[in-house]
């Protein structure tokens, strides 16, 4: 018998709001605080309150101890890591262990802390006592119910400094970061051989033809709830995304994307076999494939020529192309300079925006404004203006376009506002998302 087992016999005092039990009286009051919200221990710097003085010490610590000799602190010996309260260095130590002391009694599993023990045992008894005061909705622990609210309150507090877009968990946002800017397909499908960024249950449906997601207008039914959400506009005629360059909305972020490049000039899809032919969506290329070079396989490798039917197997391929081993060693001897922070398809979105508030609209036909890449008419604009343009041939397009952007914010952005940016020591990104918020 485990101590914790032994531990569990003798508590007596049980909440009569969760039935969760402890061994005194005191350790029952501190946790009825949770049900209360009673937070009698107040930090004297901001008044905020806390149910416990462990939390409490661990706040002015944390925030008002900046700069000024530090509370005692217990140090983690396997990563250094501080706390300013020894229990939670106790807790914090069974992670590098790998000790769980709490054991269920009705499944084989075990736990760290007591409370993901109780939380755990939920499961087995259907005991959820955290209830929704919006749809009744019930959960098995506080955690669950405060990330349900936020849904309905649509506080989507995580935010990603790369692309903008929200997440109401701290976790999905850095799931987001991973694998959809990282690129990181760490979700295979044993069934068609796709690798995944993520979504691989939603994914699996469409080979089990599970539609669980039903529209209550049509009845047409979706194999993921994100699909029912965008054909539900048909009927509500609810368009979300809006341009912010011509401000006209559509009802997918997709269609969206696809007609910011119409003003942004970019066409990604690039066939490697012609002259300066490229194309700004996938279905384009691959007609293009299919008609002129007569294969079904849009995706060639520009280095050794050979043809493949997707992306995943053109990224599979170039680990054994010999070509590209060889140019990718010579890459690695060359010292290259480091990539602006902001994606090149962002700065080129801003730069339309910008330019679009700027300049009249006799002046962005004449440079061929939603015709031509805006990197060649931010270009044509600084040389009609007398400047010298960057075109270093040694520079990424990312940088050079970086480049003509600061060109461009010092011809027109007036002296004393650029002099208070960089005093601020602002760089050239924040200062045109600045422009075009």
């Amino acid at each position: 018998m485990t101590n914790a087992q032994a531990k569990e016999k003798v508590r007596k005092h049980e909440c009569t709001v969760c039935q969760k039990k402890f061994l005194t009286k005191h350790d029952l009051k501190k946790h009825l605080r949770v049900h209360t919200d009673e937070r009698p221990y107040v930090c004297k710097e901001c008044n905020q309150g806390f149910r416990q003085a462990g939390s409490l010490k661990n706040h002015v610590a944390a925030k008002h101890q900046i700069g000024l000799p530090t509370l005692q602190t217990y140090v983690c010996h396997y990563c250094n890591k501080e706390f300013p309260v020894k229990e939670r260095l106790r807790l914090h130590i069974r992670i590098h262990t790998g000790v769980k002391p709490y054991q269920c009694r009705v499944c084989p599993k075990t736990f760290a802390r007591g409370g993901q023990l109780v939380q755990h045992m939920r499961t087995h008894t259907g005991v959820k006592p955290y209830t929704c005061s919006i749809c009744k909705a019930a959960f098995t622990c506080s955690a669950n119910l405060k990330l349900h609210i936020k849904g309905h309150l649509e506080i989507r507090d995580y935010v990603c400094d790369i692309c903008g877009k929200k997440f109401y968990r701290r976790d999905a946002l850095k799931k987001h970061l991973t694998c959809y800017h990282g690129n990181l397909k760490a979700f295979h499908c044993k069934i068609c051989n796709k690798q995944l960024k993520g979504h691989l249950p939603q994914h699996m449906r469409v080979h089990k033809k599970d539609k669980p997601h039903g529209c209550g207008h049509c009845g047409a039914r979706f194999a993921q709830r994100s699909q029912l959400t965008v054909h539900q506009r048909i009927h509500s005629g609810e368009k979300p995304y809006r341009c912010q360059v011509c401000w006209k909305a559509f009802a997918h972020s997709t269609a969206l994307k696809l007609h910011i490049r119409r003003h942004t000039g970019e066409k990604p899809f690039v066939c490697v076999l012609c002259e300066n032919v490229s194309f700004s969506q996938l279905p384009h290329l691959k007609k293009h494939m299919l008609c002129i070079h007569k294969s079904s396989k849009p995706y060639v490798c520009s280095f050794c020529r050979s043809f493949h039917q997707t992306k995943n197997d053109l990224d599979g391929h170039y680990s054994n192309c010999k070509d590209y081993a060889s140019l990718d060693k010579k890459a690695d001897l060359q010292t290259s300079s480091v990539e602006p922070p902001m994606s090149l398809e962002k700065m080129r979105f801003l730069l339309a925006v910008l330019l679009k508030k700027i300049s009249s609209q006799q002046r962005l036909e004449e440079l061929g404004f939603n015709k031509r890449l805006i990197d060649d008419i931010l270009v044509d604009s600084i040389e009609s203006s007398g400047r010298e343009p960057c075109r270093d041939l040694g520079l990424s397009v990312a940088q050079k376009l970086k480049k003509n952007v600061e060109i461009l914010l010092e011809w027109t952005v007036p002296k004393q506002y650029m002099e208070k940016f960089r005093n601020e020591q602002r760089s050239t990104e924040e200062l045109l998302e600045e422009l075009t918020s």
